[in-house]
């Protein structure tokens, strides 16, 4: 399967769906009102799919369009679905175990696990990030969205 293709559909979903929550106002019924809005966080993350989805699907598009010979990691290979056993059982773990163990622990694991499942191979990058990134959504969430993630509970 080319997935230039999948690219090109994928970003063209993604930014339809973008764009209703950009246009609808009946989206947030309740809520934490802010002095921005109870929209404010839902339409800004829409600006960054559209911007995110819009880069991925138009490189791809060009490339379509272009004829440019396909590289080895643009085919999907759909002969095997031990990759989607591998990542249904990471999550499944994390979701069982991240009542227990907390957000701030399960994370790096969960990250550092699909890193590698995908073909990661740059420990210096892999291991700060996996840690860096749960730090700062946490306290993120903690602090400005006021969204309480779970904790060490033994």
């Amino acid at each position: 399967m080319d997935r230039r293709k999948v690219d090109v559909i994928v970003g063209a979903v993604l930014t339809i769906m973008a764009v209703c929550i950009l246009v609808r106002d009946d989206l947030v019924v309740g809520g934490l009102e802010t002095d921005l809005g109870s929209m404010f966080l839902p339409r800004l993350l829409a600006w960054f799919i559209i911007a995110f989805s819009l880069t991925i699907g138009g490189q791809a598009l060009l490339k379509i369009r272009r004829g440019a010979v396909r590289e080895e990691q643009e085919t999907i290979d759909t002969k095997g679905y031990l990759g989607i056993v591998y990542y249904v059982s990471i999550f499944a773990s994390y979701w069982y175990l991240v009542d227990i163990f907390g957000f701030i622990v399960c994370t790096p694991f969960a990250m550092i696990a699909v890193m590698l499942l995908l073909g990661g191979r740059n420990w210096k990058v892999m291991l700060p990030l996996s840690v860096v990134a749960p730090v700062l959504v946490y306290y993120g969430c903690y602090n400005y969205l006021r969204v309480m993630l779970p904790v060490w509970s033994l």
